[in-house]
């Protein structure tokens, strides 16, 4: 598994979630063996202390404490039959001569005679030049001389540690086996995940018939599926509604309106003079609300998708040079020409009847607000049917904080008397770059406005 599909699989909940009481019983695991640990020292130091009280009681009963030379005695015949080698014994007489063990593992300073009993619990180091932790107790004998009874805990204490030692590995063990337990689950729930977010792509995307996986009466993921259907059931209705009312709007308007026209122009060939120009005026008016209406269904049918689209590979020159050809008229008039600037074999990959809507709503705008007799520049750029489209002229153009306005519904940038127009040009530009999945950006000529239309191939192979 790459890193690349990893990644998601580290940040889902579920996998968090077992991650986060791994760590907390780990932590407790932890807090477990230090604790532990110091039990076990603290009770192998009592029992220590128990088998010393134990000897000396031992011994006492054996008549054995009542002179230095008795217990040596006592203490070298228990020698050849004692099997731990952690017990230590010394004897010195009342002179401080040595008498039995070891000089090396007495503690210093040795016990006053005033003091008949004495523990202590020292680090020296033995014959060996090993570390040892002796726990002992002195003893005044009843000639004046000393007996040392200790253990070297160390070696005790070593093997006592092997148990919250070994108890760790297993819990360490435990840990990682709910961890590589809760991989499966997680990867399961990522891939739920996955396929409710590619159905919401799909029809944020314009297919309409996609719908999230859910079963009836199952878990989070099917209940969140279920609410997700409901809802996208919930638009499309209405957007039905929508378009229905739209439609039903279209068909009662564009009647009446187009006999309205028909009327006036009958009404104006009866008439002269003024009154005759009242009504060719009121004719062109009814022209222009036609006009707006044409644009402004056709707008809501590019950004609700209920548009039937067919892309295709595009010859980009080919599509300049027909919307070149159809504007030349009017470039003529104001004395414009075209230049166009193509990239060699450039393609892409789109709706061609879209893309020309488009490139003859840049250009419009661009003959309208450039000032006669300069360039209007079409370029275009693509591979592997991405690119772009631009429409470049020498007007006065549009500053980047008014970019995102001009391109809302019904906006005008200082809007000029004798220039015709609803503002909704720029609106159904950026509606076909959405479509294309791209977008439209204004940007400066220096001077004029340089208006780029963007196509990306990777979005549109979803629709």
């Amino acid at each position: 598994m790459s890193w690349a599909e990893l990644r998601p699989l580290l940040t889902t909940s579920s996998l968090r979630q077992a991650t986060t009481i791994a760590f907390i019983c780990l932590l407790f695991s932890l807090i477990s063996i230090v604790l532990s640990n110091q039990l076990l020292e603290v009770v192998m130091r009592s029992h220590v202390r128990d088998m010393i009280l134990n000897d000396v009681r031992s011994q006492q009963l054996q008549g054995a404490m009542v002179s230095a030379e008795r217990l040596s005695w006592a203490l070298r015949y228990r020698q050849q039959l004692d099997v731990r080698k952690e017990r230590q014994a010394t004897v010195v007489d009342r002179d401080g001569k040595l008498l039995f063990g070891s000089r090396g593992l007495l503690p210093e300073p040795t016990l006053p005679a005033s003091d008949r009993l004495r523990w202590y619990h020292i680090t020296l180091t033995n014959e060996q030049g090993e570390a040892a932790e002796v726990l002992g107790l002195t003893i005044t004998l009843g000639d004046g001389g000393q007996y040392y009874s200790a253990f070297d805990l160390r070696p005790m204490l070593e093997r006592t540690r092997i148990i919250p030692l070994a108890t760790g590995a297993g819990l360490l063990l435990l840990l990682l086996s709910i961890l590589i337990t809760a991989l499966p689950f997680g990867l399961h729930n990522l891939y739920r995940i996955n396929r409710i977010r590619d159905a919401l792509a799909r029809y944020a995307n314009g297919d309409y018939t996609a719908m999230a996986p859910a079963v009836q009466h199952g878990d989070e993921f099917d209940q969140l599926g279920i609410e997700i259907n409901h809802g996208l059931r919930r638009i499309n209705k209405l957007m039905d509604e929508v378009k229905h009312i739209t439609s039903h709007i279209a068909h009662e308007l564009r009647t009446p309106l187009t006999r309205l026209q028909s009327r006036l122009l009958n009404a104006s060939e009866h008439l002269q003079g003024p009154a005759r120009e009242e009504l060719l005026c009121a004719v062109q008016d009814s022209e222009r609300i036609q006009h707006l209406f044409r644009a402004v269904m056709r707008i809501a049918e590019v950004e609700t998708g209920r548009m039937a689209c067919h892309f295709e590979v595009i010859d980009v020159r080919e599509l300049l040079e027909d919307v070149a050809e159809y504007y030349q008229p009017l470039a003529d008039e104001r004395g414009c020409r075209f230049e166009l600037e193509v990239q060699k074999d450039c393609q892409l990959f789109g709706d061609r009847a879209l893309l020309f809507q488009a490139l003859a709503n840049l250009i419009d705008n661009a003959l309208k607000y450039a000032p006669p007799g300069l360039a209007i520049t079409l370029a275009a750029r693509g591979r592997n049917g991405q690119g772009m489209l631009q429409v470049r002229d020498r007007g006065p153009g549009i500053s980047a904080a008014h970019s995102e306005r001009a391109m809302e519904r019904f906006q005008r940038l200082e809007p000029k008397g004798d220039v015709h127009g609803h503002g909704l040009g720029l609106t159904l530009v950026r509606a076909i770059a959405e479509v294309h999945g791209g977008d439209l950006r204004l940007g400066d000529n220096q001077p004029g406005l340089a208006a780029s239309l963007n196509v990306r191939k990777q979005v549109l192979a979803g629709r």
